[in-house]
């Protein structure tokens, strides 16, 4: 099932841009809604939060990464392409020098399926 282990991640301990990533599971269910425009809202409020401009790829980032991957088969063009997009501007700062210590490992397991939509 989609979203699957989404309840076992500890998100009070995942910080994203302001601080714990306690509304990142929300924005992540909110994906996989029949409305648009909830969808929408969903990438834009992932990519306030866990975008991170200027250099630093948040531990909320690689948190999510799994989730974004696996919802991207089901959402229309617009939407999986926006997602694509945040995820990809996440990972133009894999070099930075602020980056969660997971984030290489999980971009690794990603980026195959990304590559598919691009």
């Amino acid at each position: 099932m989609i979203l699957d282990g989404l309840d076992d991640v500890a998100w009070q301990l995942v910080d994203h841009a302001y601080g714990p990533a306690l509304d990142t599971p929300g924005h992540l269910r909110a994906l996989l809604s029949e409305d648009p425009e909830v969808v929408a809202r969903a990438i834009r409020d992932l990519d306030e939060t866990i975008y991170e401009e200027g250099g630093f790829v948040c531990p909320a980032a690689t948190a999510v990464l799994p989730f974004v991957v696996e919802v991207l088969p089901v959402l229309r063009a617009d939407h999986r392409a926006a997602l694509v997009d945040l995820v990809g501007r996440i990972a133009f700062y894999g070099d930075a020098e602020q980056v969660d210590r997971g984030w290489h490992a999980a971009w690794e397991r990603a980026k195959p399926v990304l590559e598919r939509y691009l």
